[in-house]
């Protein structure tokens, strides 16, 4: 064969190369509950049709607290849609891709209708009974709240004479990234003397109330107000007398979910509070106080539960 033909050859099987689309695969993930993977991955190769894709492309829809996150990678693009229902998500999940992908198709190209269906039959007239029921809205459905419950153990440093431990209940209503918590905490006896032997043993319980917000996915900050009764008994004294008093102080506190699968999780956080009222216990018949609240404590805390 000639230099020339080999030449022609050549040339062909490289403009072939060239003119041959490089598609690459986009990894989809979703869960079971959410609809078929081979559908949705069938829909969205007919809607992307000749259009490439970078090799790191990825759709990732996963369960949260408050409905679903989809994730949408496109190479150095990202995009990120919550909601409570994972078919709306699926279905943007489309729309997102193509828009990262060809711009121009995702605006000329309609979303996919849903196969006609028979008009309804003309509805019968309302009976004097019954009041005909209001349709649903997808906006009501969304805006529904979660009901959060928990409990949870931890440190708490500063309300008693020592560090130690806090026991707590928690629940929480929940719209989207805001929502408001309520709670009841126990924090265990502990026990202080001074070098002559006179002291206090002292313990507590309280309640909490906390406006949440959450500013990412999986984290949460509170703002709120703590109180507390607490109970004492003198030690060292001639005769052992109680004594109580009510403390109040604002909280901030942030918190991390380490794992979360529906209807599971678990949260760890930290939280200071500013105590505004320092009560001050003392023994009858001793001149010194034997135990001041000081201005601040704090608590470090882990906590378990469920979401409905």
């Amino acid at each position: 064969m000639s230099r020339s033909a080999w030449l022609a050859v050549g040339l062909g099987l490289v403009c072939g190369s060239i003119a041959l689309p490089a598609r690459a695969a986009i990894s989809v993930q979703i869960p079971a509950e959410c609809g078929s993977l081979p559908a949705f991955e069938q829909e969205l190769e007919q809607r992307l049709g000749s259009v490439s894709a970078p090799e790191a492309s990825r759709i990732t829809l996963t369960p949260e607290v408050s409905g679903y996150q989809l994730v949408v990678e496109v190479g150095n693009q990202r995009r990120e849609l919550h909601d409570a229902s994972c078919q709306e998500l699926l279905r943007a999940a489309i729309v997102v891709t193509l828009a990262l992908l060809d711009p121009q198709k995702a605006a000329a190209t309609p979303l996919a209708s849903e196969p006609e269906r028979p008009p309804p039959p003309p509805p019968s007239p309302p009976s004097s009974s019954s009041p005909p029921a209001e349709p649903a809205s997808n906006a009501s459905r969304h805006s529904r709240p979660r009901l959060a419950l928990g409990a949870g153990a931890g440190v708490h440093l500063g309300t008693l004479p020592k560090a130690t431990l806090m026991l707590e209940f928690d629940a929480q209503l929940q719209w989207a990234r805001f929502g408001v918590a309520l709670g009841f905490r126990y924090l265990l006896p502990t026990s202080s003397v001074d070098e002559k032997g006179r002291g206090l043993q002292m313990g507590a319980a309280g309640a909490h109330l906390a406006f949440v917000f959450e500013p990412w996915h999986r984290v949460q900050t509170r703002l709120g107000v703590a109180t507390y009764r607490l109970t004492a008994t003198g030690i060292g004294s001639a005769e052992y007398y109680d004594g109580s008093a009510w403390e109040l102080a604002p909280t901030l506190g942030a918190s991390v979910i380490p794992f979360e699968r529906r209807p599971f999780w678990t949260r760890l956080g930290l939280e200071g509070q500013l105590n505004l009222i320092r009560q001050t216990f003392e023994i009858l018949n001793y001149n010194d106080e034997v135990f001041r609240v000081p201005l601040v404590s704090g608590s470090a805390l882990a906590w378990a539960g469920v979401v409905f």
